[in-house]
């Protein structure tokens, strides 16, 4: 029977197994061998093997030369796919945990504002209701059915107690400072005896307090005596603020001639000395002197001058600076009338 062209082309081909078609040729099995790189030859030895093995054993198994296999190793121990077990010994490593998911994003917000941005519109709701915009956001905060997320509720109202509790502590401070400014103010209006304006002026204790910073209140009272009290000068004005350039130069000067001045002296005068060895007894200080040394300074004044210095307040005592003496002491001289002449002295030293 001869079979023609156009039957043979009809005839089935011969049917081939599913397995010999998806089976790869021999020759790409080796092209793929061969373009493995020596660290993945290194790894499927490992793998294939069992224990750990020495580097001769690795380069027998995959016959690579010693320089390639021993880089092999040492980038795949970098890379922690194998570890050393002893020296020149390696097996694959133990497989790493697998990493923990990365949280999820929080879920948008319904009207797509931020934390901070829906605290602003509640902080905005607050001073002013009629802007809150429904539409955009929703009903507003006082409403139950409001769309503001929880969290962000939460928040809002730490924050409205934690600034609640910071302007309590501030009216508190606020208070005890305002309780004392009225005790202080009380003290020294005291001073002035009465030749004082009350008004904003003396409300304001700023200047006093600033004072204070460097100067004891004593100097403080002493200059009210000296240039507000009427008792020292029957012309003094009234005190109206404690800005009043006069009444500041006065504690200036009370702190400057009782404190710093005799403090500069001392420090002066006992430059270059060796310190003393010996204490010698000095003369007691003004303000224990005898009392009747006032009435010898009241007969030198006229009978109708102003007060001379034994009559004004005594300035304070210069406990702030070592040295300063409570009171200055007025140097007593007799007038011409009663100085003995030179013949009746001459009389004496003959005597």
């Amino acid at each position: 029977m001869i079979v023609t062209d156009t039957a043979a082309a009809e005839a089935p081909a011969e049917s081939v197994p599913p397995e010999a078609a998806a089976a790869p040729a021999p020759e790409a099995e080796l092209e793929t061998e061969v373009n493995k790189s020596a660290r993945e030859k290194v790894l499927d030895h490992l793998t294939d093997s069992e224990g750990p093995q020495t580097v001769a054993e690795i380069i027998q198994g995959t016959g690579l030369i010693r320089n390639t296999a021993e880089q092999a190793i040492f980038r795949a121990v970098q890379a922690g796919q194998i570890e050393r077990t002893a020296p020149g010994v390696y097996r694959l490593a133990a497989p790493k945990p697998p990493r923990p998911p990365s949280p999820e994003p929080p879920p948008p917000s319904p009207a797509g504002h931020t934390d901070e941005e829906w605290i602003a519109r509640i902080e905005a709701w607050q001073v002013n209701p009629a802007s809150w915009n429904i539409e955009e956001d929703g009903p507003p905060p006082n409403d139950p059915n409001h769309r503001i997320p929880l969290d962000v509720v939460g928040r809002f109202k730490d924050r409205q107690a934690r600034e609640a509790k910071e302007r309590e502590k501030r009216e508190g401070a606020a208070a005890k400072q305002e309780a004392a400014d009225a005790e202080l103010r009380n003290e020294l209006l005291a001073a002035c005896r009465g030749n004082f304006t009350p008004g904003p002026g003396l409300n304001d204790m700023s200047p006093v307090r600033a004072i204070l910073e460097l100067v004891p209140v004593d100097h403080i009272l002493f200059a009210l005596r000296c240039k507000i009290d009427k008792r020292a000068f029957p012309g003094n004005p009234p005190l109206t603020s404690w800005r009043d350039p006069k009444f500041l130069r006065a504690v200036a000067d009370s702190y400057c001639s009782g404190v710093v001045i005799p403090s500069m002296v001392k420090a002066w005068g006992e430059a270059g000395k060796a310190p003393a060895t010996k204490t010698h007894q000095s003369l007691p200080p003004a303000d224990q002197m005898p009392d009747d040394i006032d009435d010898l300074r009241s007969h030198h004044d006229l009978e109708h001058a102003p007060p001379g210095p034994h009559s004004l307040p005594k300035p304070p005592a210069a406990s702030a600076a070592p040295g300063v003496m409570g009171k200055p002491v007025v140097r007593v001289e007799h007038s011409p009338a009663v100085q003995a002449s030179p013949k009746q002295e001459t009389a004496q030293i003959e005597r």
